[in-house]
């Protein structure tokens, strides 16, 4: 028998869980989909939100609840729940489905995605062609930064690919191979491999309640951590421009030995000297920087601590 697993991360969510509960309840029993489980990832909601997903199980049976001991971020809510399903028991087939609960990801459009892994689709992905909770700035942003990620980057990432997707079987187990700290799922799918995936374009609706939880620093840590996890350019790059700089240096230098020989006016060269410094000792910062940051992940990975820590909360167990 087939199972779908939906995970939904949720960080202080309280008024939006209840609603996306009862949304994917009646569509479901639309399509008489029984076998199901709802997996809810709190990832360290500082609301109601554990409380009335907690409430909310009793109603709903099929809910489980994983309790985040703390905020982890999205990326390691979705590991815990990749994790989950992959420890349960499996007596046949299953697939994993995506969502935020944030009502931005349209409750029909999963239940479409189902239809389609139930014809035979391993893997469904989704497109936004557009955000009506965002604006112009926003949208700017965000295709200037997959411009810059894919051209830097050795994994093309699509973009506005959001994590709203559904992953057969086959699927979760490959991630669940790839075990480094910093993550980010759109790239180790990419990873994977996107070739059997069918693409479905959807609008995503303004947000009923709350904000996005993704600040300028978060945004700006994903952004490095996207580059530095499935690329190593910066590195060449600093490699090829320390040399132009060697070389410019050796012209320099030639060059002001001809115009000390050729000129008559005396010159101290001070101004020039504290130029070339200033800049060559600023490349020097940079390139240190960027090994830094690869060096730091290093670090970080050879501690093989634990992703996250959480404990799960099932009906049956109250």
């Amino acid at each position: 028998m087939s199972k779908i697993y939906f995970i939904i991360s949720a960080y202080n969510e309280e008024s939006n869980v209840e609603i996306l509960v009862k949304q994917l309840d009646t569509e479901l029993q639309k399509v008489n989909l029984e076998n199901y489980e709802l997996v809810f990832v709190n990832d360290g909601s500082t609301d109601a939100t554990l409380p009335n997903l907690v409430a909310l199980q009793k109603e709903f049976k099929n809910i489980v609840i994983i309790n985040q001991s703390k905020n982890f971020g999205h990326e390691m809510a979705m590991t815990a729940g990749l994790n989950f399903v992959a420890s349960e028991k499996h007596a046949g087939r299953y697939a994993v489905l995506f969502m935020d609960a944030d009502l931005q990801h349209p409750v029909e459009l999963a239940i479409e995605m189902i239809g389609l892994w139930q014809n035979g689709n391993q893997l469904v992905l989704t497109k936004r062609v557009n955000n009506e909770d965002t604006g112009l700035r926003y949208k700017i942003m965000g295709n200037t930064y997959y411009w810059l990620l894919n051209m830097i980057s050795e994994v093309k990432i699509p973009r506005n690919m959001p994590d709203f997707r559904l992953l057969d079987k086959k699927y979760v187990e490959w991630l669940n191979q790839l075990n480094e700290n910093d993550r980010m799922f759109r790239g180790m799918l990419s990873l994977v491999g996107l070739r059997d995936a069918k693409v479905i374009d959807f609008v995503a609706p303004k947000r009923l309640s709350g904000t996005s939880k993704y600040n300028f620093w978060k945004l700006y840590k994903l952004a490095i951590d996207s580059v530095i996890q499935f690329s190593v350019k910066p590195l060449r790059v600093a490699t090829v421009i320390g040399l132009l700089g060697c070389i410019l240096s050796v012209l320099f230098l030639g060059y002001s030995i001809y115009s000390s020989l050729t000129s008559h006016e005396p010159k101290t060269g001070f101004l020039t000297l504290l130029t070339v410094m200033t800049f060559f000792c600023s490349l020097i910062i940079l390139f240190l920087g960027i090994i830094g940051e690869y060096i730091g992940r290093i670090h970080i990975e050879v501690k093989q601590r634990p992703l996250y820590f959480n404990e799960i909360i099932r009906y049956e167990e109250q």
